[in-house]
């Protein structure tokens, strides 16, 4: 009873905190790994989300009986049918859930770190279009957070050609990059990066599509030139600065 209440009184101010605790990750080197390699040494708290849920995860962050934790690792099980930017209860999305996360890593006082661990779970499939556009758009949204020190996803789940060339696309343009600014209006959601001296924005719209302008290349999701018809899209692309 004494959990449930703590809880119950812990809710919205965790709620408040995250709507604007901002995230400090400025270093994206080996960000995205595909094996898991925790060192025996440290102690992580392992909590798992399955549909938006966090609700019942509150107690593993600020209950005084459990212990010390080097670090959390959260464990979203995403169904890949279901885009990120869709809401549960009309307010909770892929995105808010993660802030949540965050904020409360970074409010307890059993976890001594700044960031947290993101690990995605999802049913091994050979993807849709849809599918692969979704997958690409929560990995750029745990990245755009500066909140996940690591993001792990096992590519062994990916059963054809054209989702893992997508996922490596987006692996090549953002591994080792240097995040400037991250804003989303709306349907419409800008990742801007450098990377060798070159500035690129990756774009997406999370529903009606609209007209590109004022770009030098872009290149779709799969690392292709795209010269004619430039929309941005549900289809993540990479469009450099002129």
């Amino acid at each position: 009873m004494k959990t449930k209440l703590h809880t119950a009184f812990l809710y919205p101010l965790i709620l408040i905190f995250s709507s604007f605790l901002k995230g400090k990750k400025t270093e994206f080197k080996n960000f995205f790994i595909n094996e898991k390699k925790h060192s025996t040494k440290e102690n992580i708290l392992e909590v798992i989300s399955e549909e938006n849920e966090f609700y019942s995860q509150i107690k593993y962050f600020f209950d005084k009986s459990c212990p010390l934790y080097d670090k959390a690792n959260i464990l979203f099980k995403i169904d890949i049918s279901k885009a990120p930017e869709d809401k549960k209860y009309f307010a909770f999305d892929f995105q808010r859930v993660l802030n949540i996360f965050y904020t409360m890593s970074m409010l307890s006082s059993r976890i001594p770190n700044n960031n947290i661990d993101v690990d995605f779970i999802c049913e091994k499939q050979k993807l849709s279009e849809t599918q692969i556009n979704h997958l690409l758009r929560y990995s750029l949204l745990t990245f755009a957070s500066k909140k996940v020190d690591t993001l792990y996803f096992d590519t062994k789940l990916l059963k054809d050609d054209k989702s893992l060339l997508a996922y490596e696309t987006m692996l090549s343009y953002l591994q080792d990059t240097t995040l400037v600014n991250f804003s989303n209006a709306k349907n419409l959601y800008v990742i801007t990066c450098k990377q060798d001296k070159k500035s690129f924005d990756i774009i997406w719209s999370s529903n009606d599509d609209i007209e590109l302008t004022e770009f030098g290349k872009v290149y779709n999701k799969y690392g292709k030139l795209v010269t004619k018809n430039i929309k941005i899209s549900t289809s993540p692309i990479y469009a450099f600065h002129k």
